[in-house]
């Protein structure tokens, strides 16, 4: 899906056709099926949901492709950001039957886990992550009463040997573990050596409990904050993840941990301060030295962002008494020849 042109209000009726476009496929191809096979209800539900959703989906694509024309940074004052919003300019699209919701959020407000590693070299920590993932997990542990042998140090060491490669035979501190830890469990498996692919692949780790993966009605936990995407692939094949993470979409936990020690307290007077503040404020690179006290407050340009460019969406519909919903992540990039932009899907799961 590519977008290129200038005229926002143009584009926002393109946008709208799109949109419509793509539903309208999605229940013609239901009358056709209605026609073709003879069938229940429940069956006739089931593939209109499912292609309603995935409708959806690529409606979000294009409300996306649009807000990156428009302007750089990414924020939660955006159409795509705004549930009130994007429902407005989902719901010009009837439906004979059924019915859609759809949401938008920033796969670069968390933390990636997969840039704890230097990749593509992929045998040394990055200092920042280290230091910003230890964080993170030592908070996790406190305020969910994580049951945990393994310090918040231990823990990272031992995502970071599932991680590396080259060094399957040496563990990072007294803790860590490489493949001859996890080949004496049962079933016997092996550590990744490379990418996460997945952030289920936590479960899997030495020292990631239940708790400290999923949370607890007192702190989420470590897949409410962490993904493993941020990697743009070169032409070489080679890959590096940024590791920066949108200050403009950061939730409280992970802010918490990305900020100095000596600044951490200030945490929810910058996400207050973000919320309450004019768009436009938004595109300052340091629009939280406005914040009373923090005046002095330096953040890593290598550690946070204004703008994002993967994105994670969850379109689900309802037909009839049956439910189907699409989650897929999304990366906006630019399209061939620089003429416009466009979304490329990096996963799609439907359910």
């Amino acid at each position: 899906m590519t977008w290129h042109g200038n005229n926002r209000g143009i584009a926002l009726l393109m946008t709208l056709a799109f949109i419509t476009l793509a539903m309208s496929l999605a229940v013609e191809a239901n009358r056709q099926s209605r026609v073709a096979i003879a069938s229940t209800d429940a069956v006739q539900n089931r593939l209109l949901a499912g292609q309603m959703a995935a409708a959806g989906v690529h409606g979000a694509m294009a409300i996306l492709i649009q807000d990156r024309t428009d302007s750089e940074p990414d924020h939660l004052k955006e159409t795509w950001a705004d549930p009130e919003r994007l429902a407005e300019v989902m719901a010009a699209v009837a439906f004979e039957d059924g019915r859609l919701e759809v949401r938008i959020t920033d796969e670069m407000a968390r933390i990636q886990v997969n840039a704890l590693v230097d990749f593509p070299q992929s045998r040394q920590f990055n200092p920042e992550q280290q230091q910003i993932m230890e964080r993170l997990i030592d908070a996790i542990q406190k305020d969910s009463d994580a049951q945990s042998d393994l310090s918040a140090t231990d823990v990272v060491n031992a995502i970071k040997d599932w991680l590396d490669r080259g060094d399957d035979d040496a563990i990072t501190g007294l803790n860590g573990a490489e493949s001859d830890y996890y080949e004496t469990l049962d079933p016997p498996y092996r550590s990744r050596n490379g990418p996460m692919a997945h952030i289920g692949e936590l479960a899997r780790i030495k020292g990631v409990t239940p708790v400290l993966l999923e949370g607890s009605p007192a702190a989420p936990g470590l897949s409410a904050c962490l993904t493993v995407y941020g990697a743009p692939r070169a032409a070489s094949g080679e890959f590096s993840f940024s590791g920066r993470i949108n200050l403009n979409t950061v939730s409280l936990p992970v802010l918490t941990a990305v900020l100095p020690p000596e600044y951490r307290d200030f945490a929810e007077a910058i996400i207050q301060y973000r919320d309450e503040a004019e768009a436009v404020v938004l595109e300052s690179q340091t629009w939280y030295r406005e914040i009373p006290g923090a005046a002095g407050l330096e953040m890593n340009p290598d550690v946070i962002t204004l703008a994002t460019d993967v994105f994670h969406i969850r379109a689900t519909a309802v037909s009839g008494d049956i439910r189907r919903e699409v989650s897929a992540v999304v990366e906006r990039q630019a399209a061939a020849e620089g003429k416009g932009w466009t979304c490329r899907i990096l996963a799609w799961e439907m359910s």
